[in-house]
C-alpha cells in the first residue's frame, strides 16, 4: 500500500493573499483554496475506504496502514467541520452588528 506523506495543505501562506490587488482576485482564491482543501479531505476519506477495502479482502497485510489511513481522514474531517463552524460563527457575529 502507498503512504502519503502529510502535506501542511491546509496552513494558509500568507505570501498568497498579501500580493492580490483586488477583492475579487481574493474572493477567487479563497473559493480555489476552499474547494482544493474539501477535495484533499475527500481524496483522504476515499483512501481510508479503499485501504479498509482491501484489508477485507486480504491483499493489505498490515491493520496499521488502514488505521492511520483512517485516523488522516478523520482528522481532516474534524478540522474541516471546526473551519465551518469558525466561519459560522463569525457570519452570526457580523449579522448581530447593528448600523
Amino acid at each position: 500500500m502507498k503512504t502519503n506523506i502529510i502535506q501542511p495543505s491546509f496552513f494558509i501562506n500568507k505570501n498568497q493573499f498579501e500580493n492580490s490587488p483586488t477583492t475579487k482576485n481574493s474572493h477567487s482564491n479563497f473559493m480555489s483554496y476552499l474547494k482544493t482543501a474539501l477535495n484533499e479531505v475527500d481524496a483522504l476519506q476515499k483512501e481510508a475506504t479503499f485501504s479498509a477495502s482491501q484489508l477485507i479482502l486480504g491483499e493489505e497485510e498490515n491493520l496499521h496502514n488502514t488505521v492511520l489511513a483512517y485516523e488522516k481522514a478523520n482528522l481532516a474531517l474534524q478540522l474541516t467541520i471546526e473551519v465551518r463552524n469558525k466561519i459560522v460563527e463569525a457570519f452570526q457575529e457580523i449579522m448581530r452588528i447593528q448600523m
